[in-house]
């Protein structure tokens, strides 16, 4: 796992068709440099036996700066680069308090019985 911090990238406004309201995430630092992605669909596959889950995730390139979109994408270091910094981006939004899962907002809830006598 690469040593990522929130130096290492910036957010950036979307405009990649079929992304809808996410947004980009541009690379400020290393080797890939200005390139631009946007996150998809995340999902997370937990294997309770060994303690361990799987993050598996969708991106499209928005800008590849000067390289290769064909290549970057079949880049694995590339793409484990990009896995390490959504799991960074994921666990600084949760320490952080900035996390929103789907559509949930906390709820109070006032409603209140009184005793039966």
């Amino acid at each position: 796992m690469v040593n990522i911090t929130s130096a290492d990238y910036i957010l950036v406004e979307n405009d990649v068709s079929g992304f809808g309201d996410f947004y980009g995430v541009k690379l400020k630092t290393g080797k890939w440099k200005n390139v631009v992605v946007v996150y998809g669909k995340v999902t997370v596959k937990e294997d309770p036996e060994n303690d361990t889950a799987r993050m598996s995730f969708n991106y499209s390139i928005q800008d590849p700066a000067d390289y290769d979109i064909e290549e970057l994408e079949s880049n694995p270091d590339f793409n484990n680069y990009l896995g390490d910094l959504l799991n960074f981006i994921i666990l600084d939004s949760l320490e952080n308090k900035e996390a929103k899962i789907g559509n949930i907002e906390p709820t109070t809830d006032t409603h209140s019985e009184s005793p039966t006598e």
